[in-house]
């Protein structure tokens, strides 16, 4: 979270951005929830008794798949913010007039490979503490947090055109495609 805030300060400016036309109550709504989210987080790694009545019976093997599954998140949310570099600004600042548009590294799996892996993150460490008080806010966050990609999304076109266009019919939203489709075999 350092290093998001970091880069936020890092490309922060008065002049080159381009300002969206508000802060949306989805955006505030998210920041909100996730404030008590990772707090329960840390609660109950601290102190997992003090939560234990809203416990879901999940197997401890599943749990430690999950543990996993969040460490996978974790790595793609910051290969994604590492490949973007300078060309990344929080979204509620804009985007950025030189900002360029990055095809390459995870973004070639996946259009927004930083929400994926914060999505990945915020379920796959609710379902490792196995908690309501966890897995409830986690899928609300995870929908507000998908509304949100939306938002993106279109400011995204609006900056650049055809070219985002082009980049949505060829790379997925959030989803990697498991298998390549190859066009069929000519009849020649």
């Amino acid at each position: 979270m350092a290093h998001i805030a970091w880069v936020g300060y890092l490309t922060r400016s008065s002049s080159g951005h381009r300002e969206r036309q508000g802060v949306g109550w989805i955006r505030i709504v998210a920041v909100a929830l996730s404030v008590p989210y990772f707090l329960g987080v840390i609660l109950y790694a601290l102190h997992p008794g003090w939560m234990a009545f809203l416990s879901l019976p999940l197997p401890n093997w599943f749990r430690l798949i999950m543990l996993f599954v969040a460490a996978l998140g974790t790595s793609m949310a910051v290969w994604g913010l590492r490949v973007l570099g300078k060309n990344w600004a929080p979204s509620l600042s804009g985007v950025r007039s030189d900002t360029l548009l990055v095809t390459t590294g995870p973004y070639s799996i996946v259009r927004n490979p930083i929400y994926l892996g914060l999505l990945t993150l915020i379920l796959s460490l609710a379902l490792v503490a196995s908690n309501w008080l966890l897995v409830l806010p986690g899928f609300i966050l995870c929908s507000m947090l998908y509304a949100q990609v939306r938002g993106e999304e279109a400011t995204l076109i609006d900056h650049f055109g055809d070219a985002y266009l082009d980049y949505m019919k060829r790379t997925p939203r959030l989803i990697p495609k498991l298998r390549r489709t190859h066009a069929p075999p000519s009849k020649d």
